[in-house]
């Protein structure tokens, strides 16, 4: 089989999906036969400077030991050399010949970032977000494997932040930053799926529906969660794109939902039934056997020369108030590390979004401001708990110049907020630094 090699401009797929800018390049290998093997990816580097100040040590005048995992560092002021929200990752594409009509592809991503706390050695994850084989013809595409998620994807992928560091950019992290997941929006997260991405269907509509591998949906204390997964997920997302009237003004809408049934287990029901008694608060009775998980999520993007606006928000209840369906904690934990469920296993409900303009100046250089924060509605437990957490919001500055079509760099800073029901104090960080992308 004789192979040739070149570089083909094309959009990078999967995750990288979400550089979709003008730095977008990828290697392709092909045979006289037809068969294509493409690779595809990022890495980048960033040094950034963090401090924290004003981190709560009392809630209404009495102690509360606020966990220090969950991102509460009182004080800390370092400068850490980390991988920002988007890992370095090598992607990889094999696409067969068409034949009667069908596409057939297979995709495996690899996810890697250097950061790893204080280990001289090393404890850098890598993980495989991306395994899946796909089938496209007049149906559309369907997509089995893991794969990024649909709810709350758009919000991520219009994120300039994908392309930065924003929350969590401290040098007691192991893992990837946070960029704006829970302090805009909720981490899709990549999931083992059955994905249907229906075919165009016309007027500027198009479609996406999806079952999940489910979620345990957690409560602050374990004994009230839900982790009987019986029932797959089901998301769904619609979107629009046009030009508005023929004026040049771009217009991208969405909307996108998911929905989860959770059966207790029969400890967990009894649990949460002997707690609801002893509290004396009523519940449907249905509501110590399972738990219906469900989230919405819009939002559009305007774009118009060089401006772009970008509006997005949520609303769930049992999602949880980072991750969706997070779990939750005890003791110390449960002030700072908010489940889908309280600590008694009643739901909760969040909601939150975020606000982001950017400007193209052209010759590759461009700057964005982002404002946007996750929030939680205190259940009747949360009333009566210290240190349960009101919200959290952030401001975001970004500007980055495309040096060539392969190389980034972004100068980053912003400021955000951790309040709690009751504190005496907000937790106050800020932070700032430089960083570049190089892509392939």
């Amino acid at each position: 089989m004789k192979i040739s090699k070149k570089i083909a401009v094309a959009a990078i797929p999967a995750v990288m999906a979400l550089a979709s800018t003008s730095v977008d390049s990828k290697i392709l290998l092909m045979s006289q036969e037809g068969w294509e093997v493409s690779f595809d990816g990022a890495a980048n580097a960033f040094v950034m400077k963090n401090s924290v100040s004003d981190a709560p040590t009392t809630s209404g005048g009495a102690t509360v030991a606020f966990d220090t995992t969950a991102g509460i560092m009182g004080g800390n002021d370092d400068v850490s050399i980390v991988t920002g929200l988007l890992p370095n990752v090598w992607g990889m594409t094999l696409k067969a010949p068409t034949a009667n009509g069908l596409d057939m592809s297979a995709r495996l991503g690899l996810y890697t970032h250097m950061n790893g706390d204080e280990n001289s050695l090393g404890n850098g994850q890598i993980n495989i977000r991306e395994t899946s084989g796909s089938i496209a013809g007049f149906f559309g595409s369907v997509l089995v494997g893991r794969s990024l998620g649909i709810h709350q994807s758009n919000a991520i992928l219009n994120d300039m932040l994908l392309f930065g560091v924003g929350a969590a950019a401290t040098a007691n992290n192991s893992n990837t930053t946070l960029g704006r997941i829970g302090v805009g929006y909720l981490y899709t997260d990549f999931k083992p799926q059955v994905s249907w991405t229906l075919p165009d269907l016309g007027a500027g509509f198009n479609a996406k529906v999806a079952i999940f591998d489910p979620d345990e949906i957690r409560a602050d204390t374990d004994a009230f969660s839900a982790t009987d997964m019986s029932s797959p997920r089901v998301e769904a997302q619609i979107t629009w794109n046009g030009d508005f009237f023929q004026t040049g003004l771009g217009v991208n809408l969405w909307v996108d939902g998911s929905y989860q049934n959770t059966e207790r287990t029969t400890a967990q029901g009894e649990a949460f039934k002997n707690s609801s008694s002893a509290s004396g608060t009523t519940f449907d009775t249905d509501d110590d056997t399972d738990v219906d998980s469900a989230g919405v999520g819009f939002g559009t993007k305007l774009t118009y020369e060089g401006f772009s606006l970008v509006a997005t928000g949520f609303y769930g209840t049992a999602m949880g108030m980072r991750g969706q369906h997070a779990t939750g904690g005890t003791g110390a934990a449960a002030s700072t590390s908010v489940g889908a469920l309280d600590d008694v296993g009643k739901e909760r409900k969040t909601y939150g979004g975020y606000i982001q303009g950017t400007f193209d100046f052209g010759q590759g250089t461009s700057v964005g401001y982002s404002y946007g924060g996750n929030f939680m509605k205190k259940t009747g437990s949360d009333m009566n708990t210290t240190g349960t957490p009101n919200g959290n919001i952030m401001h975001s500055g970004m500007i980055w110049h495309n040096v060539t079509d392969n190389f980034r760099l972004v100068a980053e800073g912003g400021y955000a907020e951790k309040s709690w029901y009751l504190a005496d104090d907000e937790q106050e960080d800020s932070f700032g630094g430089v960083g570049a992308f190089f892509f392939w």
